[in-house]
């Protein structure tokens, strides 16, 4: 069970990592379920390796991480469920066809410039 633990921890470390990475390349966007589902998973895992080891200050810290990731999926869901509500079948399968691959290439700054504001699930108009 220790080595599953460890192994949990150390996914939970490079997954974090890696999506922060993804990030900060402009190759996911913050606003991203991925990105999102990434950090709460990693927040688990490592959540694990801190109970393990007693270290209940991290333990705090990465229930809060997972628990506003998990906040963040569920305000994106839902979000995209209602615009999906608002668009004509035929119009959600093109606009799902062209821009679900789209990555976010402009950086928050150039955003809140032209008029976006920050939040919690990435920029808001």
């Amino acid at each position: 069970m220790y080595d599953l633990v460890t192994a949990l921890g150390w996914i939970g470390a490079v997954t974090c990592v890696g999506a922060y990475a993804l990030v900060s390349r402009g190759t996911w966007a913050v606003s991203s379920r991925r990105f999102q589902v990434a950090n709460v998973a990693a927040a688990l895992m490592m959540c694990l390796v801190a109970a393990r080891g007693h270290v209940w200050a991290s333990v705090a810290a990465n229930i809060v991480w997972a628990l506003i990731g998990a906040r963040t999926v569920t305000t994106l869901m839902r979000a995209r469920r209602e615009q999906a509500d608002t668009m004509p079948d035929r119009a959600l399968d093109d606009a799902l066809d062209d821009a679900a691959l789209v990555p976010l290439r402009s950086t928050v700054t150039e955003l809140e410039m032209t008029g976006m504001r920050s939040s919690s699930v990435g920029l808001v108009a």
